[in-house]
């Protein structure tokens, strides 16, 4: 049986030869064990490659790192992403003190040496006029050239006919873009808070828009099996906001997103962190195939006998675990949750969310040695 049969029969709620794996995204402790320093997944390597201008070699690592790595791993289920093409500016920012440098915005960019992550932490004033600065064409907008299709269509070549590969509809990459930890994502929440039919109205207007359909459309071209998208609903503690206004203005947007990816034969894939078990319901409702990014605070064992029928569910290992247990209590957890969740397919065995920056290479290990010890199920005669 291939990986993309044991994910599709997984996804079909029937039982295949053992419980399918993959990961959602995952860093540098996952990577070096295997392939080395400074190569794919190393972020300080990267941008530092990217501001010197050498795009070529960083897209040569990742699209090499990923097979790899999926290779050892023996993921079944992939995630695929566009890449920077050839040709497109890339700022190299000035030094501005220990682990910082300012781009010409002014912004501050600071580096983390724990999470291996640059982020934009600092907004500065908007640039005279006087400096120039390269405006690509916004991903909704904008068809993807052939190179920043080359890691997908490398990993489609490689993997495309033994592997379930998915990725986000497939726009044109706009750049080297920063996280922005100057901004709260609370923010967001409050304006859908404080005007849900209207956010209501906006989020079903770019999921059924005319750039969303190209995306997905792009992507069943391209050869994905599965099209992903993501937004976080909540905290640990439970959703931003309740499931009335997620009613109003999410569940309408969201259902129309799964309707269309469905309509392109493609399996539809939701991340979304925070514990978000009383919006449960809604996410099955609205059409979602595969739920990814389960917490902890969410149980999946109560999730799989609840919602087990009707939704394929990804995780079992909490990510915290894998850095701070050992692999005999990973071990422990990993076997409980996955003997609980994998009768009747519906499950893909995974870290809960993605593997957490500085993960334990030897707990990963320890979970991989779980499922394959008790991820068969018993063959039907």
């Amino acid at each position: 049986m291939t990986s993309k049969e044991r994910v599709l029969m997984a996804v079909a709620h029937e039982e295949p030869d053992r419980v399918p794996t993959g990961e959602w995204e995952f860093g540098r402790e996952m990577v070096e064990p295997i392939l080395g320093k400074g190569t794919y997944r190393d972020e300080w390597a990267t941008h530092h490659a990217l501001w010197q201008g050498r795009r070529d070699e960083v897209i040569h690592n990742w699209k090499t790192g990923l097979v790899k790595l999926t290779e050892y791993y023996q993921w079944d289920a992939v995630l695929v992403h566009n890449c920077i093409g050839q040709g497109t500016p890339v700022e190299a920012p000035e030094p501005a003190g220990e682990n910082k440098w300012r781009n010409t915005r002014g912004d501050i960019i600071t580096y983390s040496p724990e999470t291996d992550c640059f982020l934009i932490t600092e907004r500065g004033p908007t640039p005279p006029v006087a400096v120039p600065l390269p405006k690509p064409a916004a991903p909704q907008t904008q068809e993807p050239t052939d190179s920043e299709l080359e890691v997908v269509r490398h990993v489609v070549r490689e993997l495309g006919k033994t592997h379930f590969l998915f990725s986000a509809p497939l726009f044109g990459h706009p750049g080297l873009a920063y996280g922005d930890a100057s901004y709260s994502e609370v923010e967001n929440w409050v304006q859908v808070w404080e005007d849900p039919e209207g956010m209501g109205k906006k989020r079903l207007k770019g999921a059924t828009s005319p750039s969303s359909r190209r995306g997905i459309e792009i992507a069943k071209r391209e050869g994905m099996d599965g099209v992903a998208t993501g937004c976080d609903y909540g905290y640990n503690t439970g959703p931003f906001i309740s499931p009335e206004i997620f009613r109003i203005a999410v569940f309408p947007g969201l259902k129309a997103w799964c309707d269309l990816v469905h309509e392109y034969g493609l399996i539809a894939l939701l991340h979304s962190c925070g514990n978000n078990q009383i919006l449960m319901d809604q996410i099955v409702e609205a059409g979602v195939d595969i739920y990814q990014s389960i917490q902890p605070e969410m149980d999946i064992v109560a999730m799989k006998r609840r919602f087990g029928k009707n939704i394929t569910l990804w995780g079992g290992v909490p990510a915290g675990a894998l850095v701070l247990e050992t692999p005999e209590r990973i071990k422990e957890i990993a076997r409980r949750n996955l003997e609980a969740c994998k009768p009747g397919g519906g499950y893909i065995y995974a870290t809960s969310h993605s593997i957490m920056p500085q993960a334990k290479f030897e707990n990963y290990q320890a979970m991989l040695e779980v499922l394959r010890e008790y991820g068969a199920y018993a063959v039907k005669h």
